[in-house]
């Protein structure tokens, strides 16, 4: 009796460290991640990375990802480049995209958020709905108030620094709206990374900006916005759809 009684048990232990182990989409195993060496798209190789994908980081600054070099596959790269991207594209199940930096020019649609969703549209059309999934990182200023005006138009942005910058990412979310053929989503970031740490603790919204009871903008750690960007991945909500994500409140 004693021996079936550890039986069980140790089966029941095994089924419950095989339950804790994260599980990918059957849809994607491999993963192109474009900025992969900046703040978030580090962020995003490591969630990755801990889910047991296969990642390539395209970057255009390989040393930034020295201590990754074993874990990855790295390709020095522009997103512009559009015969190499779609050779990129051809080799991956999903596509995760953080390219940001301060604007080079006061002209919104050069902006490469402008410019990496234009080249992005114009290959992955080509492949339709058997294309690669892509999520591609957002802006805060595009997020709206209940009145559904989005913080550019209610004159936020306005002789902003970055103004050019926030104007970009509204064009590149014009530019996905307008897609028939794009299997995208935007990952719109909240008031800043103020948080640090991986709790999965999240709230979820779509076009609205996240606020607490006191109307108080809520932010997000980089983790877990990774975190929230892998979950969308494995489990789709918002395809052809923006969405944010912020660390829940108590």
């Amino acid at each position: 009796m004693n021996l079936i009684r550890w039986t069980v048990l140790l089966i029941t232990l095994w089924v419950c460290a095989c339950s804790t182990q994260p599980v990918k989409s059957p849809q994607a195993t491999s993963l192109l991640i474009f900025g992969a060496s900046g703040r978030i798209g580090s962020a995003l190789v490591d969630e990755a990375l801990l889910r047991g994908y296969r990642v390539t980081g395209v970057t255009r600054e390989r040393d930034r990802l020295e201590g990754k070099f074993d874990a990855i596959n790295i390709v020095e790269g522009d997103i512009l480049d559009q015969s190499r991207l779609a050779q990129l594209v051809g080799e991956h199940d999903a596509i995760l995209v953080s390219v940001g930096g301060r604007p080079s020019s006061q002209d919104p649609s050069q902006y490469i958020a402008a410019t990496a969703a234009q080249s992005l549209v114009s290959v992955l059309e080509t492949l339709g709905d058997g294309g690669p999934r892509l999520l591609f990182v957002g802006n805060l200023y595009t997020l709206e108030n209940t009145q559904g005006q989005s913080l550019i138009e209610q004159g936020r942005a306005d002789g902003h620094r970055n103004e050019a910058m926030f104007r970009g990412h509204q064009i590149a979310l014009r530019r996905f709206r307008a897609s028939q053929r794009t299997r995208w989503t935007i990952a719109t970031p909240p008031n800043g990374f103020r948080l640090t740490g991986r709790t999965g603790n999240l709230l979820w919204g779509q076009d609205r900006l996240l606020v607490d009871d006191s109307g108080t903008a809520l932010s997000i750690s980089l983790q877990d916005f990774a975190f929230a960007m892998l979950e969308e991945l494995e489990t789709p909500r918002y395809e052809k759809a923006r969405f944010t994500v912020a660390r829940a409140y108590q």
